[in-house]
């Protein structure tokens, strides 16, 4: 029987939980006391580090994170207790020696995740703390600026007005972890310049502003100062300092956008695609490392009597993109995009970026998702060079989804995208390097679109075989072919590298790349750009809605601002959720209570059906002063605002076709609900009684004028639509939440850049690069 012991660890002056336990050493069961014995030992580093090491370093800054971390321990200390207690009594009323080893396999991973995710929080947390640390041993102070609960709005105000006024003596350096660990020589340069500086001027105050837990985004390093301090107040547009658009130039980089259907292999074909680059024979792969971009897992047979053997090749700790664990589902599980450096084309770099499979077995709508994914990913570049279709020869039919594809890739790009497409074929070698079967298949399909000439010939047509690349990799993992095998995977390799070398040239030589940047017009690009302005549309016109009823009913000096505030990370506002109103001078406001979302909602358990994705929290202010606008004015524009949104919405159902639901009128009934709500819950609702009445008008006019508009059936052309885009967005209330929104679309293709892989350029030996460290 397991027997185990509780231990008291002490620390100078007594810092510190001081418990861990050990288990007492058994004959019962050797394995589990092992386990055991050596997750103690863990713990109790860990405590040492949590109690003891870390408040030290810390000293006294951080508390909240370090209180997570601590809370994390405790978790962890209770499960061990458990776990430890139930192994005990397992092995005391239960015989079965199997039963046991699979239950405390499954107690021991539980375990391990646990442990997992406290190790990895003070992974993050250590360095923080020894940066700190060493910021205080050169005179820093140290200023977290997401303690101080700030508007985004107001965070370069606060430090000039609280901590600089016009004090020549205070230098503050501001930052973040991602700055820091993208440019590591200019913080050592500009802390050393600071702490030099100071040495000769002892009345000197350097502090340290920490912008790594705030959602403003800096764009770079600034030191602020008496004499260099930021301009004062400026509208949004003005205030919000632009996250860089790109950690590296684009101008000398070869965009690749690879589709096609799920099983199709692209992400063995990435990792075969620069293998092929790298090493222009078999014989000089085999005796280097392989790059593995993507990690790789499958079966072969050798043999006579087909022996079975399961390859893996590459990091799969690191996974987090590609789910192998179901089969038919898309195993790439967003866009991710991998660069590298060609080392034949001096200064050129090339940029695959690998999409979710369509045809997954989830059905049309996760086809819809992904698709939805990969034009928004799209819309974050600034060109393509190439949109590459990957399709296998001897198809006996194409997937029904393949050409619902191929049309909204052409509603966003526009039908001169069809120059830049081109279709490459994986394990070609059993149709002689030929698209086989597929290419009547494929041509039928292309000439059924109503894009005409779109190419399909020898020129813009790619065959490989990925089979080489899988037998390589299983030679690293030690199984042996004969002469004729090794002989038949040498030429399919060098029949490989000739068509990536082919591709390469072929894109540099006969291809213009497709820009991506302003004056790009489409349907489906049209639609993007409307469905971002829903939001501000609706949130202007319920404002405008609450100071008419102010002036009318309560306070005729006063008037409610609207201040968007970017969300920096993933985020949905749940609908069913209870959220509860604050009072705003006499009306009552729902706040915008955001849910962290990954693939699903970390706060609560309400379907993704349920949440509404938001890039921004409105923040709500009362001015002692009348509104800019006198009240025609406001009806004017809220007039304008309505057509607007009756115009757009008959665009997006009936001109792009890409909902059924009107949007504008389920955001205008789901306002009324949150304005019932509040009347319910609050017995002084007498401006938002009132605020149900307008809207309900405000709807009533909206569906008069969609009715008219269906009647008539006026259909602006896209230029009108355009036009009428750019108009909107210039009301100044709904151009700063729009400011709001790129500003999040920015932060959102940064940290696609952070976590871009990338190929050292200096050589490819197996080794990968995240492009800035984690």
């Amino acid at each position: 029987m397991l027997n185990f012991q509780a231990i008291r660890w002490k620390y100078p002056r007594n810092v510190g939980s001081g418990f861990t336990l050990i288990p007492k050493s058994s004959i019962a069961n050797q394995d589990s006391d092992q386990y055991f014995l050596e997750l103690a030992t863990r713990l109790k580093n860990f405590d040492v580090i949590i109690n003891h090491d870390l408040p030290h370093l810390l000293r006294g800054y951080l508390k909240e994170r370090l209180h997570k971390a601590q809370k994390l321990q405790i978790r962890m200390i209770r499960k061990y207790m458990n776990e430890i207690e139930r192994i005990s009594k397992l092995y005391t009323n239960t015989p079965n020696n199997l039963a046991n080893q699979k239950l405390r396999n499954e107690l021991q991973l539980e375990l391990n995740n646990i442990l997992n995710e406290l190790s990895q929080y003070l992974k993050d947390l250590e360095p923080k703390a020894r940066f700190i640390n060493h910021l205080k041993t050169q005179y820093f102070h140290y200023c977290n600026i997401a303690e101080y609960d700030l508007d985004i709005i107001n965070i370069i105000q606060f430090l000039e007005r609280n901590f600089i006024k016009d004090n020549p003596h205070v230098r503050i350096l501001c930052s973040n972890d991602i700055l820091n660990n993208n440019n590591k020589s200019k913080l050592n340069r500009l802390c050393s310049e600071l702490a030099t500086e100071r040495l000769t001027n002892r009345k000197l105050r350097i502090i340290y502003a920490d912008f790594s837990y705030c959602s403003f985004v800096l764009s770079d390093m600034l030191i602020l100062s008496s004499k260099n301090k930021q301009i004062p107040y400026e509208p949004l547009t003005k205030r919000l300092t632009s996250s860089s658009s790109s950690v590296r130039s684009d101008e000398d980089v070869i965009n690749i956008l690879l589709i096609g259907e799920t099983g199709v292999g692209k992400s063995t074909f990435i990792n075969a695609f620069v293998n092929y680059l790298t090493f222009n024979t078999l014989q000089q792969a085999a005796s280097n490392q392989p790059v593995a971009l993507i990690p790789v897992s499958f079966l072969i047979t050798t043999g006579n009597n087909f022996q079975e053997h399961t390859v893996k090749f590459g990091n799969f700790d690191n996974l987090i993109n590609e789910d192998f664990d179901h089969p038919g589902q898309s195993v790439t599980q967003y866009c991710r995009s991998y660069l590298f450096a060609l080392n034949h084309i001096i200064g050129k770099k090339l940029r695959i970026i690998d999409t979710p499979g369509f045809g997954d077995t989830r059905g049309l709508d996760q086809d819809n998702i992904n698709m939805q994914h990969i034009l928004e990913y799209i819309c974050n570049l600034t060109h393509l060079d190439a949109i590459c279709f990957l399709l296998k020869p001897n198809t006996s039919r194409l997937h029904i989804f393949f050409r619902t594809c191929l049309i909204q890739l052409f509603d966003l790009l526009g039908s001169n995208a069809r120059q830049n497409m081109i279709f490459c074929f994986t394990n070609a070698r059993s149709t002689f390097y030929k698209p086989g079967n597929t290419a009547p298949l494929l041509r039928t399909m292309l000439n059924s679109l109503s894009i005409n000439d779109i190419p399909f010939k020898k020129e813009n047509t790619f065959c490989f075989d990925n089979e080489s690349f899988r037998y390589l990799v299983a030679l690293k993992n030690g199984i042996q072919f004969n002469d004729e095998e090794n002989k038949e995977y040498e030429i399919s390799w060098s029949t490989s590298v000739n068509e990536s070398n082919r591709l390469i040239n072929y894109i540099c030589t006969q291809l213009s790349p497709f820009s991506l940047s302003n004056g790009w017009q489409s349907i489906k690009h049209a639609q993007i750009e409307i469905i971002q302005m829903i939001r501000p549309i609706l949130e202007t016109m319920r404002n405008i809605l609450r100071n008419k009823i102010l002036w009318k009913m309560d306070s005729p000096n006063k008037s409610i601002e609207l201040y968007p505030q970017v969300i920096s990370h993933s985020s949905m506002l749940c609908t069913v959720c209870k959220r509860d109103p604050f009072q705003l001078d006499n009306f009552w406001i729902l706040p915008d209570q955001v849910h962290d979302f990954r693939n699903a909602c970390l706060v609560c358990s309400c379907t993704q059906n349920q949440h509404i994705s938001i890039d921004y929290m409105l923040i709500y202010k009362i001015l002692n002063n009348s509104s800019n606008y006198q009240e025609n004015e406001m009806n004017d524009l809220l007039n304008r605002l309505n057509i607007a949104s009756v115009e757009f919405a008959y665009f997006l159902i009936n001109v792009a076709h890409s909902t059924t639901e009107d949007p504008f009128l389920v955001g205008l009934l789901r306002m009324i609900d949150e304005e019932k709500q509040i009347c319910v819950e609050k017995t002084t609702n007498h401006l938002n009684l009132e605020l149900v009445k307008e809207l309900e008008k405000l709807i009533g006019t909206y569906k008069e004028q969609m009715n008219q508009q269906q009647q008539q059936q006026q259909q602006n052309n896209l230029e009108d639509i355009y036009e009428k885009i750019k108009t909107v967005s210039g009301y100044p209330i709904i151009h700063e939440q729009i400011e709001a929104i790129r500003q999040k679309r920015k932060i959102h293709k940064n940290e696609q850049q952070q976590h871009e892989f990338q190929v050292s350029e200096n050589a490819f030996h197996g080794k990968i690069y995240l492009s800035t460290p984690c």
